[in-house]
């Protein structure tokens, strides 16, 4: 992976960090991605759907068959999606009732 600023050198990164994509459904319509994090991280959320309703502390604590590692990423994971999603104007009220995303 290379990443750069106009005018200056790129940087190179190693292979393994590759960043996670993450896909969200609004509605069961309105599809959606975002990368977010190192994907290395992402092997006990990967392939997952969780709704954005669920994500409340007090939920994902209750979620057995993760490691509180991974319940901190899901947390984590959940924020950003749902960070992008009003930066983009989504109706509050619709994502909480119809959001899902993926770990892909």
């Amino acid at each position: 992976m290379v990443l750069g600023v106009a005018g200056s050198s790129p940087v190179s990164y190693p292979k393994f960090l590759t960043m996670q994509k993450i896909t969200y459904t609004i509605n069961n319509q309105e599809t959606g991605f975002i990368h977010w994090g190192i994907a290395e991280h992402f092997d006990e959320l990967r392939g997952k759907t969780f709704k954005i309703s669920e994500m409340d502390a007090a939920q994902v604590e209750k979620i057995n068959d993760l490691s509180l590692t991974a319940k901190i990423l899901l947390s984590a994971v959940a924020g950003a999606v749902m960070q992008h999603l009003m930066d983009k104007g989504v109706d509050f009220e619709l994502m909480f009732n119809t959001g899902v995303f993926e770990v892909n």
